[in-house]
């Protein structure tokens, strides 16, 4: 089954990413904005919220959804999910992974609700390259890796057990 149009996936992605983010950081405040349309940098320099790099004005990227985690004291965590309404290719990946390079997000997710391409599977699974799913390398912790997953049209929800990469989530 699939959405009508990608922009069909947002809100219900949304209520996921926000439900997702309170279960896992409790005691901040949780923003998480449709940003397909606008450029990062153009939304961050109106938003009066948050603590970012000095980078963040190259940041000239379009993510659909974005995920805002506020620290009381530390930067502002990132969290990015690139919707597609048809089956995953190494080109979705390739664009959501060079974003991911850019902004270092906490987490950055993949989803569709039609799958993976047989290129992404056979790549990911047959010849275990998950390396390409690594974005974000710090010492003494796993690599950040783009984490894709099937999305549940009924339950609005990542389907767990067609999940790839994303180590502890």
């Amino acid at each position: 089954m699939k959405y009508k149009s990608e922009k069909d996936m947002y809100p219900d992605v949304c209520q996921w990413l926000e439900d997702f983010l309170k279960d896992r950081f409790r005691q901040v405040e949780i923003d998480v904005r449709i940003l397909a349309h606008t450029p990062i940098s153009r939304f961050l320099s109106t938003y009066d919220r948050g603590n970012f790099p000095g980078e963040w004005v190259t940041w000239n990227i379009k993510v659909d959804v974005v995920g805002f985690v506020h620290h009381l004291n530390r930067p502002t965590d990132l969290i990015f999910v690139e919707c597609k309404n048809t089956k995953l290719t190494l080109a979705h990946l390739s664009q959501l992974l060079g974003y991911s390079r850019i902004a270092q997000p906490l987490y950055s997710f993949l989803i569709s609700p039609l799958g993976f391409s047989a290129s992404l599977v056979s790549l990911l699974q047959h010849y275990q390259r998950r390396d390409v799913l690594e974005y974000h390398w710090e010492a003494g912790k796993m690599p950040r890796q783009v984490i894709i997953a099937e999305w549940e049209m009924a339950t609005h929800h990542l389907n767990r057990h067609t999940m790839i990469g994303g180590a502890g989530v």
